[in-house]
Protein backbone atom coordinates (compact mmCIF):
# COMPACT_ATOMS: atom_id res chain seq x y z
CA UNK A 1 0.00 0.00 0.00
CA UNK A 2 1.48 3.41 -0.92
CA UNK A 3 2.42 5.58 2.07
CA UNK A 4 -0.19 8.22 1.15
CA UNK A 5 -2.97 5.59 1.17
CA UNK A 6 -1.72 4.11 4.44
CA UNK A 7 -1.77 7.56 6.08
CA UNK A 8 -5.31 8.16 4.78
CA UNK A 9 -6.49 4.78 6.10
CA UNK A 10 -5.02 5.42 9.54
CA UNK A 11 -6.70 8.83 9.59
CA UNK A 12 -10.03 7.29 8.58
CA UNK A 13 -9.76 4.50 11.15
CA UNK A 14 -9.72 1.78 8.48
CA UNK A 15 -6.48 0.09 9.48
CA UNK A 16 -7.41 -0.16 13.19
CA UNK A 17 -10.95 -1.35 12.35
CA UNK A 18 -9.56 -4.00 10.03
CA UNK A 19 -7.23 -5.18 12.83
CA UNK A 20 -10.26 -5.45 15.10
CA UNK A 21 -12.24 -7.31 12.42
CA UNK A 22 -9.40 -9.81 11.89
CA UNK A 23 -9.30 -10.49 15.63
CA UNK A 24 -13.08 -11.09 15.63
CA UNK A 25 -14.00 -12.22 12.09
CA UNK A 26 -17.54 -13.39 12.85
CA UNK A 27 -18.71 -10.19 14.55
CA UNK A 28 -20.23 -7.44 12.41
CA UNK A 29 -18.16 -4.26 12.65
CA UNK A 30 -19.37 -1.39 10.46
CA UNK A 31 -16.91 0.35 8.18
CA UNK A 32 -17.24 3.61 10.10
CA UNK A 33 -16.16 2.14 13.45
CA UNK A 34 -12.92 3.64 14.75
CA UNK A 35 -10.75 1.39 16.87
CA UNK A 36 -7.60 2.21 18.82
CA UNK A 37 -5.68 -0.25 20.90
CA UNK A 38 -4.76 -3.90 21.03
CA UNK A 39 -7.31 -6.16 19.27
CA UNK A 40 -6.08 -9.07 21.41
CA UNK A 41 -7.68 -7.36 24.42
CA UNK A 42 -11.09 -7.39 22.74
CA UNK A 43 -13.48 -10.34 22.87
CA UNK A 44 -16.58 -9.95 20.74
CA UNK A 45 -18.99 -12.86 20.48
CA UNK A 46 -19.53 -14.01 16.88
CA UNK A 47 -23.02 -12.49 16.63
CA UNK A 48 -22.20 -9.02 18.01
CA UNK A 49 -23.05 -6.01 15.85
CA UNK A 50 -21.17 -2.71 16.21
CA UNK A 51 -22.61 0.03 14.02
CA UNK A 52 -20.83 3.24 13.19
CA UNK A 53 -19.72 5.77 13.52
CA UNK A 54 -18.70 4.39 16.89
CA UNK A 55 -15.35 4.82 18.63
CA UNK A 56 -13.78 1.96 20.61
CA UNK A 57 -10.61 2.63 22.61
CA UNK A 58 -8.94 -0.26 24.41
CA UNK A 59 -5.68 1.28 25.58
CA UNK A 60 -3.62 1.48 28.75
CA UNK A 61 -2.73 4.87 30.08
CA UNK A 62 -2.41 7.17 33.02
CA UNK A 63 -0.74 4.44 35.06
CA UNK A 64 -3.58 1.93 34.54
CA UNK A 65 -2.75 -1.24 32.60
CA UNK A 66 -5.80 -3.51 32.53
CA UNK A 67 -7.69 -2.36 29.44
CA UNK A 68 -10.02 -4.95 27.92
CA UNK A 69 -13.40 -5.03 26.20
CA UNK A 70 -15.73 -8.03 26.25
CA UNK A 71 -19.11 -8.07 24.49
CA UNK A 72 -21.47 -11.05 24.80
CA UNK A 73 -23.67 -12.94 22.32
CA UNK A 74 -26.37 -11.15 20.35
CA UNK A 75 -25.44 -7.73 21.68
CA UNK A 76 -26.14 -4.75 19.46
CA UNK A 77 -24.10 -1.54 19.77
CA UNK A 78 -25.76 1.28 17.84
CA UNK A 79 -24.43 4.32 16.04
CA UNK A 80 -22.46 7.26 17.45
CA UNK A 81 -21.24 5.52 20.60
CA UNK A 82 -18.02 6.12 22.52
CA UNK A 83 -16.62 3.20 24.53
CA UNK A 84 -13.31 3.85 26.31
CA UNK A 85 -11.43 1.15 28.20
CA UNK A 86 -8.51 3.33 29.27
CA UNK A 87 -6.53 0.99 31.48
CA UNK A 88 -9.65 -0.71 32.89
CA UNK A 89 -11.97 -3.51 31.74
CA UNK A 90 -15.44 -3.00 30.30
CA UNK A 91 -17.76 -6.01 30.08
CA UNK A 92 -21.06 -5.84 28.22
CA UNK A 93 -23.15 -8.97 28.61
CA UNK A 94 -25.18 -11.03 26.15
CA UNK A 95 -28.50 -10.03 24.54
CA UNK A 96 -27.97 -6.31 25.23
CA UNK A 97 -29.20 -3.32 23.26
CA UNK A 98 -26.83 -0.37 23.42
CA UNK A 99 -28.72 2.46 21.69
CA UNK A 100 -27.21 5.54 20.03
CA UNK A 101 -25.05 8.39 21.40
CA UNK A 102 -23.98 6.45 24.50
CA UNK A 103 -20.72 6.99 26.35
CA UNK A 104 -19.20 4.19 28.44
CA UNK A 105 -15.95 5.07 30.24
CA UNK A 106 -13.99 2.79 32.55
CA UNK A 107 -11.68 5.40 34.09
CA UNK A 108 -11.28 9.13 34.73
CA UNK A 109 -8.52 11.65 35.32
CA UNK A 110 -7.69 12.63 38.87
CA UNK A 111 -8.56 16.15 40.04
CA UNK A 112 -6.17 16.82 42.93
CA UNK A 113 -5.22 20.46 43.43
CA UNK A 114 -1.73 21.58 42.45
CA UNK A 115 -1.32 19.41 39.34
CA UNK A 116 -2.86 20.13 35.93
CA UNK A 117 -5.70 17.70 35.24
CA UNK A 118 -4.01 16.50 32.06
CA UNK A 119 -1.04 15.35 34.20
CA UNK A 120 -3.16 13.60 36.84
CA UNK A 121 -3.12 9.80 37.12
CA UNK A 122 -6.21 7.98 35.96
CA UNK A 123 -8.40 5.98 38.30
CA UNK A 124 -11.43 3.79 37.83
CA UNK A 125 -12.86 0.34 38.32
CA UNK A 126 -14.10 -0.32 34.82
CA UNK A 127 -17.73 -1.04 33.94
CA UNK A 128 -19.84 -4.20 34.07
CA UNK A 129 -23.14 -4.40 32.18
CA UNK A 130 -25.09 -7.60 32.77
CA UNK A 131 -27.06 -9.71 30.30
CA UNK A 132 -30.37 -8.60 28.73
CA UNK A 133 -29.77 -4.88 29.38
CA UNK A 134 -31.23 -2.05 27.30
CA UNK A 135 -29.40 1.27 27.48
CA UNK A 136 -31.41 4.14 26.02
CA UNK A 137 -30.07 6.82 23.70
CA UNK A 138 -27.74 9.42 25.15
CA UNK A 139 -26.98 7.58 28.39
CA UNK A 140 -23.60 7.98 30.10
CA UNK A 141 -22.10 5.03 31.99
CA UNK A 142 -19.38 6.17 34.39
CA UNK A 143 -16.39 4.31 35.90
CA UNK A 144 -17.38 1.80 38.56
CA UNK A 145 -20.90 1.26 37.19
CA UNK A 146 -22.34 -2.21 37.73
CA UNK A 147 -25.61 -2.70 35.85
CA UNK A 148 -27.42 -5.91 36.79
CA UNK A 149 -29.05 -8.42 34.45
CA UNK A 150 -32.36 -7.40 32.88
CA UNK A 151 -32.04 -3.65 33.54
CA UNK A 152 -33.43 -0.83 31.45
CA UNK A 153 -31.58 2.50 31.47
CA UNK A 154 -33.74 5.40 30.26
CA UNK A 155 -32.51 7.80 27.60
CA UNK A 156 -30.08 10.50 28.79
CA UNK A 157 -29.54 8.84 32.16
CA UNK A 158 -26.21 8.95 33.98
CA UNK A 159 -25.19 5.71 35.69
CA UNK A 160 -22.69 5.50 38.52
CA UNK A 161 -22.48 2.77 41.12
CA UNK A 162 -24.66 -0.31 41.23
CA UNK A 163 -28.01 -0.83 39.50
CA UNK A 164 -29.87 -3.90 40.86
CA UNK A 165 -30.97 -6.66 38.48
CA UNK A 166 -34.31 -6.01 36.79
CA UNK A 167 -34.39 -2.31 37.65
CA UNK A 168 -35.63 0.41 35.33
CA UNK A 169 -33.63 3.54 36.02
CA UNK A 170 -33.83 7.15 34.84
CA UNK A 171 -32.27 10.50 35.59
CA UNK A 172 -28.94 12.13 36.26
CA UNK A 173 -27.83 10.52 38.47
CA UNK A 174 -30.11 7.62 37.64
CA UNK A 175 -32.48 6.28 40.28
CA UNK A 176 -34.73 3.21 40.24
CA UNK A 177 -38.24 4.13 39.05
CA UNK A 178 -39.62 0.56 38.98
CA UNK A 179 -38.72 -3.06 38.19
CA UNK A 180 -39.40 -5.25 35.16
Amino acid sequence: MPLKDLARSVRDGIVPRERLRRANPEAFIAGTVTFAGDPHRVRLAPDVSVLGPTALFVTDGGGLTGASLEVGHRTYIGEFNNIRCAGTPIRIGAHCLISQHITIVGSNHGIAAGTPIVDQPWHGEGVVIGDDVWIGAGAVILPGARIGDGCVVAANSVIRGEVPAGAIVAGAPATVIRHR
